[in-house]
Formats: C-alpha cells, sequence, structure tokens
C-alpha cells in the first residue's frame, strides 16, 4: 500500500515534462527577436536625427522598414514577444502565490491585473504618440 502511494506522489510531482517542440523553439528565439526590434528602434533613432540636420536619411528608413524581410521579420519578432509575455505573466503567480491555499484565484485576478496594467500604459503612450 505505501508503495502504491509513494507511485501516486511521483507522478503527480513529475517536472520533466517537455514543451512542444515549437515552444522550445520560441523561447530560444526570444533575445534574438528583443535584439533585433532594439537595431531597428537604434536605426531609426539614428536616421531621424540624421534627417533633423537636412539629410534625408528617415525616407531611406522607411524604405528599409517596408521590405518585405524586414516586415517578416518584424511579425516574426512581434509574435516571439506576444507569447514571451504571456508564458511570463502566466508564470509569475506561480512564485508568487506558492503558498497560499486559495492559489488558482489569485493567479487568474493576477494574470488579468497584469494584462490591464499593459493594455493601460499601452494605450496612454499610443495617446500620448498621436497627440
Amino acid at each position: 500500500m505505501n508503495q502504491q502511494n509513494n507511485n501516486n506522489y511521483l507522478d503527480a510531482v513529475q517536472t520533466d515534462v517537455k514543451p512542444p517542440f515549437i515552444i522550445a523553439i520560441m523561447r530560444k528565439l526570444v533575445p534574438f527577436s528583443m535584439i533585433w526590434i532594439s537595431l531597428v528602434l537604434m536605426y531609426g533613432v539614428v536616421c531621424m536625427y540624421t534627417n533633423a540636420v537636412g539629410q534625408d536619411e528617415f525616407y531611406r528608413f522607411i524604405f528599409f522598414l517596408r521590405s518585405p524581410f524586414v516586415v517578416v521579420l518584424n511579425c516574426i519578432a512581434l509574435l516571439v514577444s506576444v507569447f514571451h509575455s504571456i508564458s511570463w505573466f502566466n508564470s509569475v503567480p506561480k512564485t508568487i502565490f506558492s503558498y497560499h491555499t486559495d492559489k488558482k484565484t489569485k493567479s487568474y485576478l493576477f494574470i488579468v491585473g497584469l494584462w490591464l496594467v499593459t493594455v493601460f500604459v499601452s494605450a496612454c503612450l499610443l495617446l500620448f504618440i498621436l497627440k
């Protein structure tokens, strides 16, 4: 009887479950997508600064962004960023509420709160940019 309880306990605590292959690839792509977005933004800032000096570098930046290869890379970076934020928002409550008994309800409320803060900050930034 004791052996059966130990086997059930080991089955419940098993942590070596491997994620699907595409999720593992997307986790590895997160740093590369963040580096790509940072480089594109830095290139845009440099082009905007040289455009203020009097050159037409900003138009080169716009044409750079319109190329199909860059559009595809930006779409991939966006998907990887959304995946990263979803997985991060889902993992934060597991570490914060690890000792509480009513963990499931607090986890959902915390995840919804994180998404609401993200949407609110994004809307404020959008309104600030559009002014």
